[in-house]
């Protein structure tokens, strides 16, 4: 099984991947769902697993950087939390640092409470989980109730990849709609936000 490198941490913040992952696109779509609760006033916690270097961690940051929120960055990674935590510093700072919490987790267990996260990103790991089944039960574990999960990963569909693993490491949208529905996430909608990666958003079920 594919597992990425901190070695080659400078390819995550890479112009390459700016370009076919913008992050902004789905930081979009994460501020429409963290809309209601901000309106009411209520604070809005989002989790980052496997938050690598903090290239979508970063963005959320500046975009909500005025708005009620706490993040949970998280990495299994202790050399990944520390280059995010200086790229942190270096392009957020001030009060806003205050808003972070970073956590080192491991694969089979994220040290989040019970019922803790709105929104949870997964980006890009997916492929890399070796009992998913497991994993999205331990992901539900630590969202509320319609808690939203975001699953961002390299689509086994692209044929002629230029970043992300191997074609047959990679799981297809269809295979990872299926993982979702057994484990009884709803409203699964698939947004089609990247050319090479599936973005699938779901909220927790039963």
């Amino acid at each position: 099984m594919h597992k990425f490198d901190p070695a080659n941490h400078k390819r995550l913040n890479s112009e390459e991947r700016y370009r076919i992952m913008p992050p902004e696109l789905l930081i979009d779509e994460i501020e429409k769902t963290a809309e209601a609760n901000l309106k009411s006033g209520e604070a809005v916690t989002i989790a980052d697993v496997g938050c690598g270097s903090g290239f979508f961690s970063l963005s959320i940051m500046k975009r909500f950087q005025d708005k009620n929120i706490l993040l949970f960055a998280l990495d299994v990674s202790d050399e990944m939390l520390g280059i995010f935590n200086n790229n942190l510093r270096n392009e957020v700072g001030g009060k806003n640092f205050s808003k972070v919490k970073s956590f080192k987790c491991e694969e089979s267990f994220l040290p989040l409470a019970d019922n803790s996260v709105n929104i949870l990103l997964l980006a890009n790991v997916f492929h890399e989980i070796e009992d998913k089944s497991n994993y999205l039960q331990e992901i539900k574990r630590v969202l509320k109730n319609e808690g939203t999960f975001f699953l961002v990963d390299w689509k086994k569909e692209d044929l002629n990849p230029v970043m992300g693993p191997p074609a047959g490491e990679r799981v297809s949208t269809e295979e990872a709609v299926d993982i979702l529905k057994k484990a009884n996430f709803k409203d699964i909608k698939s947004l089609p936000l990247y050319s090479a990666s599936f973005t699938l958003v779901s909220r927790k079920g039963d």
